[in-house]
């Protein structure tokens, strides 16, 4: 296959290339100019050129003089060609304007003519020996007056006295286009000649409109029809703006059609096409060949067709002029590009490469062609039209030719799926069966051999509810009934739970999963069986282990509350209150308020690492051991030194630690004395002033000689006591970017410092929340807050 694409290729270019040099051998030696030019604005001819219904183009030196009236002669003027680019005063570098063209036409024998007129910017008058015969657009001396007209009349007339020269005179007026004056040459001939080769090209261009509109639907019902091939989307796209062209281009039908059509809109649609039809075609060339187009190279391209469309549609003038002088050099740069694609598809083999360059040097050799011939280096007729009927026809063969390769790929693939089904199938331990719209069995692999019992050729045309109990064989018959009649609108792909049977008759728990498709109006159904008979029995298993851990759980939450002192519990001789919310049942957290030997009050918050059921059982080792020092009348600092060496044994084992607080509290000297063992600064409130309790040791578990110093502070009169764990503050958004802080915590006790104790921690709690959008905290909380001295 690779060989063969190779060879045609080779040859393509063979015959492409041989036959553009045996044109150039026939037809471009050197040979002088075919037709006669105008010189000093007259032109001389034989009747026996036109004699040879040959067309003779008015190129050559023009009379030229500024504006309509006569003023005289500034000289002669080059035609084809701008007055812009002349060297007179009033017109070089000036694009707008008004001149009066001459021309006079020595030779012509008696018999009815015509001149074809071509691109004349923007608005002319025609006169055939002072007689006016065409006013093409209206022309004014003045920008106000003038109406914008684009076409290619054809002026008819007679010549009686041969020996008489003909005069044509042209009047123009240019306030519009970004050049002024005769872009292509008119053209004069035999009266049927001229009608004759219009007739032609009309005829070329309808059935060129026609075959672009077959092309087109033909694309566009292509891929209504697949959805697969998104390269005939835009081939029937750039067939539509092709067609669209053709009456806005050349001999301009728009306005034969419509007299009245906007000229100025028309130019747009004429000129501004061009750079929509290129990003089409950009985009039909990125989806025939994506791995050579790739998007980067592909938006470079794309992205400034529709700049400049947007400058192209909003300006005019010199600036309309200037956009497509640079996007011809743009394009120039894209046809680069194609053509680099195209190579490299038609190397890399790609599907539809080598037709795809063909055509496209086709339509080249067209242009070459026709491009010489204008110019008259050679006589061969133009071609563009019919190369350009051929490139279209060839885009059709590469759709067809893709579409042949998706259809081959289609059913490799489905042929390649077929066996890996069967032998993925075959492999896996679940049941997989495929059933009809009847219900009955199409399809049953080893999985379900193994699950039921039964062999394939014992399933095979049987009814489906065969593998149930026959107890509620006819309640899942109408449901699967259902399930067909609703064409799964209502039914989503879905695993339901049910008794199966095997073929000994052991009923057993199965677990079922449905699936659906339509082949050709053929409904089939998917079914992938699991026994789930020991899953079931491990399912309950676990429930029954869940239940016992949740009595167990809530017995250590009894527990564990019952540790902590209740401020309703008694009549405490100062007012406190407590916010205590762990993650789960139970916490890390631990807090304990009582009464030493000495009469002090003595105040203990700790918070062991982790949650739940671990922080709890190490918050309950911690209380054991506190128990047994917390009666001694050592300052706070021995009484933590004392907790670290019993604890610090299991601890250092369980690689866990603790941070802890303690504070006593004399009622009758108002004096305070605490210790900190890693944990947070802690707040007191006194006469409007804050005191951070700062730590004064190191976290405990850490190691056995850990120190910890005490300190103290005397009060005169009442303040608040604030102890809390680190989930007080440590909390953060719901994005988890933002921090709430200890400076936001710190800040929030000392605007509430006369707010009651309650509301204090209430509106704290709430605040949390807020913060966390609702969201539940991720750590646990303990929060007190005491008044002492009153």
């Amino acid at each position: 296959m690779i060989r063969s694409y190779g060879r045609i290729f080779i040859r393509s270019i063979f015959w492409i290339s041989f036959g553009v040099w045996i044109l150039l051998q026939g037809h471009c030696g050197p040979i002088p100019d075919s037709f006669p030019k105008a010189k000093n604005g007259i032109l001389l001819i034989s009747s026996e050129l036109l004699a040879e219904n040959k067309i003779v183009p008015l190129s050559g030196e023009w009379e030229f003089q500024e504006g309509f009236a006569n003023k005289g002669s500034l000289g002669v003027i080059a035609v084809p060609g701008f007055w812009e680019d002349s060297e007179f005063p009033a017109f070089k570098g000036k694009a707008f304007g008004a001149a009066t063209y001459k021309l006079k036409v020595v030779g012509l024998s008696a018999g009815e003519y015509a001149i074809k007129f071509h691109e004349i910017h923007n608005a002319y008058r025609v006169f055939i020996n002072g007689k006016q015969l065409l006013e093409f657009g209206k022309v004014s001396a003045k920008p106000e007056g003038e109406i914008r007209r684009i076409g290619k009349p054809i002026v008819h007339f007679l010549v009686e006295n041969e020996k008489e020269p003909l005069e044509i005179t042209l009047e123009i007026s240019n306030w519009f286009e970004g050049v002024g004056g005769i872009r292509r040459t008119p053209e004069l001939g035999n009266f049927h000649s001229i009608s004759a080769i219009d007739k032609t090209k009309r005829k070329l261009d309808f059935l060129t409109f026609g075959a672009l509109l077959f092309f087109g639907f033909s694309s566009f019902f292509f891929y209504l029809l697949t959805k697969e091939e998104s390269s005939s989307i835009y081939l029937s796209l750039v067939c539509a703006t092709l067609g669209l062209r053709i009456f806005f281009t050349e001999e301009h039908y728009i306005f034969e059609a419509f007299p009245q059509f906007p000229p100025l809109l028309e130019f747009r649609i004429d000129q501004g096409s061009l750079f929509f039809l290129s990003a089409v075609f950009l985009s039909y060339i990125r989806s025939l060949f994506p791995n050579e187009l790739k998007p980067i190279p592909y938006r470079i391209f794309l992205i400034p067709n529709f700049l400049m469309l947007g400058i192209f549609w909003m300006f005019e003038g010199d600036v309309l002029e200037s956009v497509f002088e640079a996007y011809l050099i743009f394009m120039f740069a894209l046809i680069l590009v194609v053509f680099v694609v195209m190579i490299k598809a038609a190397l890399n083999q790609r599907t539809g490469s080598v037709v795809f360059l063909i055509s496209c040097l086709l339509l080249l050799v067209g242009a070459l062609n026709d491009t010489l011939s204008r110019l008259g280096l050679i006589t061969t007729p133009y071609i563009v039209p019919y190369t350009f009927l051929l490139f279209i026809a060839f885009q059709s063969v590469l759709i067809s030719i893709r579409y042949r390769s998706l259809l081959k790929f289609t059913d490799s693939l489905n042929h390649e799926l077929e066996v890996k089904f069967r032998a993925i199938s075959a492999s896996i331990r679940e049941a997989i069966l495929v059933s009809d719209a009847t219900g009955k069995i199409l399809f049953w692999n080893e999985g379900a051999v193994k699950i039921f019992g039964w062999e394939a050729e014992e399933m095979l045309n049987s009814p489906l509810e065969k593998i149930l109990p026959e107890r509620i064989r006819n309640k899942h018959k109408k449901a699967f009934l259902r399930f067909y009649s609703s064409r799964r609108k209502n039914h989503p792909s879905q695993t339901i739970e049910m008794i199966g049977l095997k073929k000994d008759n052991t009923e057993f728990s199965l677990e079922l999963s449905v699936t659906h498709w339509i082949i050709e109006q053929d409904q089939y159904v998917g079914l992938i069986i699991r026994d789930v008979t020991q899953r079931k029995n491990l399912e309950s298993q676990r429930d029954k282990a869940l239940s016992l851990l949740q009595s167990d759980l809530h017995t250590a939450e009894k527990l564990q509350k019952s540790m902590f002192p209740d401020p309703n519990s008694k009549n405490w001789p100062f007012p406190w209150s407590v916010l205590y919310l762990p993650m789960g049942p139970i916490g890390g957290d631990l807090y304990d308020i009582r009464k030493t030997q000495n009469g002090s009050w003595r105040f203990f918050i700790a918070d062991a690492t982790g949650h739940g059921t671990q922080a709890a059982l190490l918050t309950m080792a911690i209380k054991a051991d506190y128990d047994t020092v917390e009666d001694m009348d050592s300052p706070p600092g021995i009484i933590l030194e004392q907790l670290n060496q019993q604890i610090h044994p299991m601890f250092h084992n369980l690689n866990a630690l603790f941070t802890a607080f303690l504070l006593d509290w004399d009622p009758k000297s108002g004096k305070i004395q605490y210790a900190s063992g890693g944990h947070p600064e802690q707040i007191i409130l006194a006469d409007g002033k804050k005191i951070a309790l700062q730590k004064t040791g190191p976290i405990l578990g850490l190691k056995p000689s850990a120190k910890f110093r005490t300190e103290s502070y005397s009060f005169d009169s009442s303040f608040r006591l604030f102890l809390f764990s680190d989930g007080a503050f440590e909390v953060f958004d719901k994005n988890l970017i933002q921090l709430y802080g200890e400076d936001r915590f710190h800040s929030y006790l000392r605007e509430n410092s006369e707010t009651p104790i309650q509301e204090i921690l209430d509106s704290h709690l709430r605040s949390l929340y807020l913060f966390r959008e609702s969201q539940d905290l991720t750590d646990d909380l303990t929060f007190l807050a005491i008044t002492l001295g009153e």
